[in-house]
């Protein structure tokens, strides 16, 4: 299974400019798949972080897929639609959806109470995030639909269970595990997966650019547990290549079990240890003390 073949596979996967979007792609792209990404990005200097779809398009290719990459803004409907009626036009097909894309403030609020933190943070980590990921399944869903099969993937976290950063974070992953839940009990009559995933402590450009903006003590964890985000890619890639991914459909699946059951690695070789599914919270948040 850790050689799967997706050379017949059209899959997309938004937010792919960088991070757990870039992983993914290239993970898919290494089993062979066409990937197209979307992102806000197109070039490298065009954002405050590193990474754009030009880049992540340029590593689908070299990883042995065949890239595309769309500019998409997730919070307007409209542009999502036109992604989709491209999709439709040039590749007539959709095998795989990965719901990734996810909007943060520059510094995310650490332990902060819901009541001292703005609307504004609700609304964008929910708008895009989680209504996003409905909206592009629904477009998804009439492509996928004339094959009697499809993966959707919603990459979450722990964040789903136990308190992480802040309020609207957890809600934010709770709602993306729970709209897989539901929407694998619709699609299972059709022969489509939907499944949520979790990565577990990511690599990410991110960390590498502005380190002074993670909890040090989550940059601990990283630094001794962490996995790159092609990691999470290969997860994805061997759940597109199971002829029996309907057996995982509605479930919440961790991309370090599904190397041990697959059998892929991370690129060093090795597995990394899996996230804990404890719903304690870590000990980087801890409890609120002050009023």
């Amino acid at each position: 299974m850790a050689n799967a073949s997706l050379k017949n596979c059209v899959a997309l996967v938004t937010g792919g400019s960088r991070g757990v979007g870039k992983g993914v792609a290239i993970g898919l792209a290494e089993a062979g798949a066409t990937v197209i990404v979307t992102a806000r990005t197109r070039a490298g200097g065009d954002s405050e972080w590193p990474g754009s779809l030009d880049e992540t398009v340029k590593a689908i290719d070299a990883a042995g897929g065949t890239g595309a990459g769309l500019l998409c803004d997730h919070s307007d409907d409209n542009s999502v639609q036109t992604v989709f009626e491209r999709i439709q036009r040039e590749y007539g097909r959709l095998d795989v959806l990965v719901n990734n894309v996810f909007a943060a403030p520059s510094v995310m609020p650490v332990n902060v109470p819901f009541w001292q933190t703005p609307m504004s943070l609700w609304d964008t980590m929910q708008r895009v995030g989680l209504r996003s990921h409905l909206v592009a399944s629904r477009l998804a869903v009439p492509l996928m639909l004339p094959q009697g099969r499809g993966l959707i993937v919603n990459t979450s976290s722990g964040g789903g269970i136990r308190y992480t950063f802040n309020v609207a974070f957890g809600v934010q992953k709770a709602g993306v595990d729970r709209m897989a839940r539901d929407m694998a009990h619709e699609l299972r009559r059709y022969g489509i997966a939907a499944v949520s995933i979790w990565p577990g402590y990511i690599k990410s450009e991110k960390l590498a650019a502005q380190p002074d903006r993670v909890p040090p003590a989550l940059a601990k964890l990283i630094a001794e547990r962490g996995e790159t985000p092609q990691f999470a890619g290969r997860a994805v890639a061997a759940l597109a290549a199971d002829p029996a991914v309907m057996e995982k459909t509605g479930e919440i699946l961790l991309a370090s079990e599904l190397a041990l059951e697959y059998g892929f690695t991370d690129i060093d070789g090795k597995i990394p240890p899996p996230p804990s599914r404890d719903p304690a919270p870590l000990s980087v948040f801890t409890p609120i003390t002050s009023n």
